[in-house]
């Protein structure tokens, strides 16, 4: 029914970096392709407005 791992439960005076469940590196992977996806629609936004112009 949970789907949370408990494997890792840090410790009271652990910091937020070090208690980073998920990594780092695939946020920064799929930001950077969203923000990929969103500037490529917005100029294709912006030449479908210009096309009916």
């Amino acid at each position: 029914m949970n789907n949370i791992s408990t494997d890792f439960i840090p410790e009271e005076n652990t910091t937020v970096a070090e208690a980073s469940l998920l990594p780092r590196s695939a946020w920064n992977s799929q930001l950077a392709y969203f923000k990929v996806v969103f500037k490529a629609k917005k100029a294709l936004d912006r030449i479908e407005k210009e096309a009916n112009e």
